[in-house]
């Protein structure tokens, strides 16, 4: 029986689209950006960000060296958080109703710059973070998906059987990786989180 459920956040709660930061990069001269970073691959300074490891103005500072023309720490910021393209409320509904009957978690890879920019407009319609009983950003905690410590302490830390866990993430290695600590999971694809649940209920077993 499922008690608990586990959500990423960037394609599940919140809409994003990679290809529209590349853009943005594109356009200030950077060539190849998916090669740095993508929805499935990252280098080792995203990796770093992510991690909550690397101070803001070193990032965008190392950013810079990919941009061919002077650019402002405003400009590199705005070409980063190009992938944020909102949320439907109606998911974040969705929640309210699910807290009725299930202990709620977020396991999220992110970075600082996104945060700021994201958390600001969810906070415009509802505390974004009380909609969960523990929220782990990536780059709160020193670690990201899909490295086994991000779920275990998860887990470990808010006593929780992981028999009994839902983890819905968009990204295929961060569910194999769930599903190696005996986590159940749901792989969004096509879908979204309005398909899975009906009354604040999930719709078929895990």
């Amino acid at each position: 029986m499922i008690r608990n459920i586990i959500f990423d956040f960037g394609g599940v709660i919140y809409d994003i689209d990679h290809n529209l930061s590349k853009l943005a990069f594109e356009e200030l001269g950077v060539k190849s950006f998916d090669k740095l970073y993508g929805h499935q691959i990252q280098s080792k300074i995203f990796e770093k960000m992510e991690r909550g490891e690397l101070d803001l103005d070193f990032f965008r500072n190392e950013l810079r060296k990919y941009v061919p023309q002077k650019v402002s720490n405003q400009q590199l910021d705005d070409a980063w958080c190009g992938l944020l393209l909102g949320f439907d409320k109606k998911k974040l509904d969705l929640l309210v109703e699910l807290n009725k009957n299930y202990r709620l978690f977020l396991l999220s890879n992110s970075n600082e710059i996104h945060y700021i920019r994201f958390i600001e407009e969810l906070n415009e319609y509802m505390d974004f973070r009380s909609l969960f009983e523990d929220v782990w950003f990536s780059h709160e905690k020193g670690m990201r998906k899909p490295e086994d410590e991000f779920y275990l302490k998860l887990l470990k830390e808010n006593n929780m059987e992981a028999s009994e866990s839902l983890f819905i993430d968009d990204l295929d290695v961060n569910i194999v990786a769930a599903q190696k600590h005996g986590i159940k999971t749901h792989y969004i694809q096509e879908d979204s989180i309005l398909d899975i649940f009906s009354d604040g209920l999930l719709i078929k077993e895990y």
